[in-house]
């Protein structure tokens, strides 16, 4: 035994549970120091071998998910085999008393903070009663956290990939969007489609702030990927917004309501801004083709111009999709 093992025990069992309190209770982006090494090194694997699409790529989610409650158990399960190890005395053998060998201590551990109370070895003297029963209330805790945390995580994805279809359904790209909302002579229908739209996005852009492991879970397809389709719909809102004559354009409120919620949703995320593209430009060629009033080419310019540093963000979005490269294309 060494007089080590307690502090080093200890500093293991703080930082299980700074990491597991920082992923599931405090609303952030980047999710606790462990949980989010794990995520980026599964991604790192995952990202440069599997194709879009595969089922390894689809897996990708599920995989952080159970490494990352893997590591808090494992974690916690060493701290406390490190505490118990600290004392010669610590646990003893239920038959002869004798002081359990060092297998032993890191068996009583594991059956401590999962509950299981086998009893072949039991603590030794009042103080380790205390921490024994710390230990089995550390083990139920964090269990019931990493339960209560992960299985809103499933329908946080399945809803995000049902609104990503839904966006899908209004067209494949921006022009297609636009186009295929006008109709005689106006926007009314997206009009009224937008402020739903919006709310989704709102909902969206917290459940992101909530559960940043959202961010490891990858659609079967481009249809379903909500970073491809809302990509898509902002950039058909900017050709609104910026491209089409003012007595013509949605309302105002309608335009702004949904450009909030993007942005909103953009601030959430732990963007890659040095690497996002820069927005590639659009024609509004095909919108004058269809006969919709679009304002001059170099007013569009200076339009594009303002909501250039929104469209970058918007971008590097749209760019941790695994569909993005193929979508661009």
């Amino acid at each position: 035994m060494s007089v080590w093992m307690l502090p080093v025990g200890v500093l293991l069992l703080g930082t299980v549970t700074y990491d597991a309190l920082s992923t599931t209770v405090v609303a952030s982006s980047a999710g606790g120091p462990l949980t989010s090494r794990v995520a980026r090194a599964v991604w790192s694997i995952v990202g440069r071998f599997a194709r879009p699409g595969s089922v390894t790529m689809r897996l990708s989610g599920p995989v952080v998910v159970v490494l990352t409650v893997g590591t808090w158990l494992l974690l916690l399960w060493s701290g406390w085999a490190l505490i118990f190890s600290s004392s010669p005395d610590a646990v003893v053998t239920f038959l002869d008393g004798e002081p359990a060998d060092g297998w032993s201590r890191v068996y009583y551990a594991g059956f401590t903070i999962f509950t299981l109370g086998v009893g072949d070895v039991v603590p030794n003297g009042p103080p380790w009663q205390m921490l024994t029963g710390f230990a089995v209330a550390s083990g139920l805790a964090l269990t019931t956290l990493a339960i209560t945390y992960f299985i809103p995580v499933v329908t946080a994805v399945t809803v995000r990939r049902a609104q990503a279809n839904s966006i899908a359904g209004l067209g494949a790209s921006p022009h297609e969007i636009v186009l295929r909302s006008w109709h005689e002579g106006s926007f009314r229908w997206v009009e009224a489609q937008l402020p739903r739209l919006a709310e989704q996005v709102l909902q969206t852009a917290e459940r992101h702030l909530a559960y940043p492991i959202l961010h490891y879970f990858h659609s079967a397809s481009p249809r379903t990927d909500l970073a491809i389709q809302l990509h898509a719909l902002d950039e058909a809102v900017t050709i609104l917004e910026a491209g089409v004559t003012e007595p013509s354009r949605p309302h105002p409120q309608a335009l702004a309501h949904f450009r909030h919620a993007t942005t909103q949703l953009l601030d959430n995320l732990d963007l890659d801004l040095a690497s996002a593209r820069t927005p590639a430009a659009i024609d509004l060629a095909p919108l004058r083709d269809a006969g919709i009033p679009t304002v001059d080419d170099a007013t569009f310019a200076d339009q594009l111009d303002r909501l250039l540093e929104h469209r970058r963000r918007l971008s590097a979005f749209a760019a941790e999709s695994v569909w993005y490269e193929r979508s661009a294309g």
